[in-house]
């Protein structure tokens, strides 16, 4: 498991943020995302519940938005680590762009984006 989670690299921004979780939604402070998931601070009074879908919506600078289907994996004291079930393909484009502007590096870039469409089974 360490060997995968090491295989991605995770970035720190700033960004609004809001969880869905059923009927309800809370905003939320983004801690870091990558391509294979999302952590964030738990929101105040609410629990995520494990066995429902939780879709996460970044709104960015420029009003692009990335939209990502997640499941929930762990919560530990204030933080909550959700792994991408799935995320279309605009969402990518920008968590990509996202991820180029921070880091500077499209060779790096390639490698996790290969290692998500590998992971997810992409077809």
């Amino acid at each position: 498991m360490s060997e995968q989670r090491r295989s991605f690299n995770r970035i720190q921004f700033d960004a609004d943020t809001l969880v869905t979780q059923g009927a309800s939604s809370w905003p939320v402070e983004l801690i870091d995302i990558s391509l294979n998931g999302i952590l964030f601070k738990q929101p105040e009074n609410q629990a995520i519940q494990q066995n429902q879908p939780v879709q996460i919506r970044i709104t960015l600078a420029d009003n692009s938005h990335i939209d990502m289907d997640t499941q929930l994996i762990y919560s530990k004291g204030d933080h909550v680590g959700c792994k991408c079930v799935h995320i279309d393909l605009d969402s990518i484009t920008q968590l990509k762009r996202l991820i180029e502007l921070n880091l500077g590096s499209d060779t790096f870039l390639e490698r996790e984006l290969n290692a998500l469409l590998a992971e997810h089974g992409h077809h």
